[in-house]
């Protein structure tokens, strides 16, 4: 089920208690439940003891103002003041009718089925139509997480909170101890109801390396994006081998001839239900925004890239993670050998590989693909957490697609953060010392070349001669700026280049803000520091252990202004803000988001030996 369970919902902390304001309990009828077991509400509202399944402690308190209630019922009736609380806001979308909650002014509709739940026979299918529900579908709370380790995003956040001294004790939605298959559900924000015009929509497409995250995540509270009169739409989709899995089985019963790319698939199925819903909600299904941040980066340009999406956006926000640049890109037929080696480790007999791995639970199959991957050598490199070329969603690489003009024809506005990579650095030190595995210099030197070979060419090796002099002088702070420069930035800028000459604009920024305090020395601004910033969610357990200041608070008003600018008009400019130069190969004009916490546009962003002309650039990429 994918609408939470009486006793608390998913990971913790219910929606209702979260979106509850104090004092404001509803009474209704409890809730009903259809053939499936889905829960609807025909009079349960936000609040509601039976529908949300409060403590034995918070059960008795609720009695006792129950039955002290019913002493004053004849009272109340007789001076007439007795009004039943309001109820929520209802929409029709596909498969019938939803009733969200307010948070404050805004809106919000949590856990909408966007397509059918991917379980069974549907198992690493393309997305299916929702079923139809009867009555009034309850949607005042999230759906779970799609399936994943059950850490979930918990380990980078410790490792970032011990940096600072602090202690990270995790939060609902990032620990994912409680995802599951069945999660194509959606959230959406308005900044009230009922939307009096057609506002801009913005898609929001999570992080977490396309292996662990979720839509829900409290650092993705829309109520203060919203309130500069847009309506977010957050996601889920498949992850790790449930949404990027390939198997010769698959590709032979696939009207494409395709497989793994679910993942994509859902976010396209989502992007086409908000084409078929969004107005009903107080949307302008002709001016939807992608927005994403680290895999959601990474795929907002894969989205850019697929044929498979045309008309169903306008713009893209790239936060840290470029489609291309981070390594190569592997193709059907490579994973679909990997996917055969899985399929052939599954135990039992009698059927064909894909049956015995569809009855499997999901967290046997990620257990088997990843022995496979560890005790295969010629699988080095390969994983089940990345978009492939299938010559279907994905028909060449997405570097050849940039590169001969092919993509979607849509604005950009891209960046990355000062030291993505320190994060990572932390955690691979970390993990290398739980392990005693060691990866030599030489090693690390060798990978960074031939990742960022494609887009530096003949000047890679004086790239990486520059990035070793880096190191030794700055040493930690040097290998993020070097890893920064070639695996982020440049591909950045090209994806700037390339768009700006297929005649749309692009809007390129770096965020160097670094929190004070003695974790920022080694980690800087690290990789999904801007997340706060964008949604104003600083108090969120994922954030608040960070020692952030009045000043954070100004910078986040500025970006969110930036960004939802750009999302209704191309343009991020406006009145109060320092004016932010579209991209350009002459001075390469970019905005900096400075250590101090103030935002003013500088020149020159392409790093040391990053050759953006941008013929050089198609003819770099277009051979790969």
């Amino acid at each position: 089920m994918g609408q939470g369970t009486d006793d608390g919902g998913k990971g913790g902390e219910s929606a209702a208690a979260r979106l509850t304001p104090a004092g404001g309990l509803s009474y209704g009828e409890a809730a009903e439940r259809n053939e499936s077991g889905e829960r609807f509400a025909s009079g349960c509202h936000r609040g509601v003891a039976p529908c949300f399944g409060w403590t034995g402690d918070m059960r008795m308190r609720a009695m006792g103002w129950l039955f002290a209630g019913s002493l004053l019922v004849p009272a109340l009736a007789l001076a007439g003041a007795a009004k039943p609380a309001p109820e929520g806001p209802v929409a029709r979308v596909d498969g019938g009718m939803v009733r969200g909650a307010m948070q404050g002014t805004a809106a919000v509709f949590e856990g909408i089925p966007y397509a059918a739940p991917p379980v069974g026979a549907l198992r690493w299918r393309e997305p299916q139509a929702v079923k139809a529900w009867k009555g009034v579908r309850d949607a005042t709370q999230p759906g779970a997480s799609c399936f994943q380790s059950a850490a979930g995003l918990d380990p980078f956040f410790k490792v970032l909170a011990g940096s600072y001294g602090a202690t990270y004790t995790g939060e609902p939605g990032l620990n994912a101890s409680q995802s599951s298959e069945d999660c194509l559900y959606l959230n959406v924000w308005t900044p009230g109801w009922p939307v009096k015009k057609a506002l801009p929509v913005m898609v929001w497409l999570h992080g977490g390396s396309n292996m662990v995250g979720s839509g829900t995540q409290a650092s993705y509270a829309g109520a203060s994006l919203v309130a500069h009169g847009v309506i977010l739409v957050t996601i889920n989709y498949r992850l790790g081998v449930m949404g990027f899995f390939a198997h010769p089985e698959l590709v032979a019963e696939s009207a494409h001839h395709s497989a793994s790319n679910y993942g994509i698939l859902d976010q396209i199925a989502a992007l086409k239900w908000v084409q078929r819903n969004i107005a009903q909600l107080g949307g302008d299904p002709g001016n939807v925004t992608v927005f994403g941040e680290s895999a959601g980066a990474v795929d907002s340009g894969m989205l850019m890239a697929s044929p498979l999406t045309t008309g169903l956006f306008r713009r893209v926000i790239s936060e840290s993670g470029p489609p291309f640049g981070l390594g190569p890109m592997h193709t059907l037929a490579e994973v679909e050998k990997l996917g055969a080696a899985i399929g052939k480790a599954a135990p039992g007999a009698g059927a064909s590989d894909v049956d015995k791995l569809r009855k499997l639970p999901a967290g046997e199959v990620e257990k088997i693909a990843a022995g496979v991957l560890l005790t295969h050598p010629e699988f080095k490199g390969l994983d089940t957490r990345s978009t492939i070329v299938d010559g279907w969603v994905m028909p060449q690489t997405p570097a050849k697609i940039f590169a001969e003009g092919k993509m979607q024809k849509v604005d950009l506005l891209v960046g990355l953060n000062g030291r993505e990579f320190s994060a990572f650095r932390m955690a691979a030190a970390a993990a290398a010392k739980q392990s005693g595995a060691k990866t030599s210099a030489t090693d690390s030197l060798r990978a960074l070349a031939e990742a960022a070979r494609p887009l530096y060419g003949g000047w890679t090796d004086a790239a990486v001669a520059y990035a070793v002099i880096e190191m030794l002088v700055h040493k930690e702070a040097g290998v993020d700026k070097a890893a920064n420069e070639m695996l982020a930035g440049c591909p950045i800028g090209a994806m700037g280049t390339l768009v700006t000459a297929a005649g749309r604009h692009s809007y390129i920024y770096q965020f160097d803000r670094a929190i004070p305090g003695q974790g920022a020395s080694v980690l800087g601004a690290f990789h999904s520091l801007e997340i706060p910033f964008v949604f104003n969610t600083f108090g969120d357990r994922a954030w608040n252990w960070l020692p952030f200041t009045a000043a954070d608070h100004r910078l986040s008003e500025a970006i969110e202004t930036y960004w939802t600018n750009f999302a209704k008009t191309g343009n991020p400019n406006g009145a109060g803000l320092p004016n932010w130069p579209a991209w350009n190969n002459g001075n390469e004009p970019y905005m900096e988001f400075s250590p101090g916490a103030t935002a003013g546009a500088k020149k020159g962003f392409s790093p040391h030996f990053c050759d953006l002309a941008p013929e050089r650039v198609k003819q770099l990429l277009s051979a790969n």
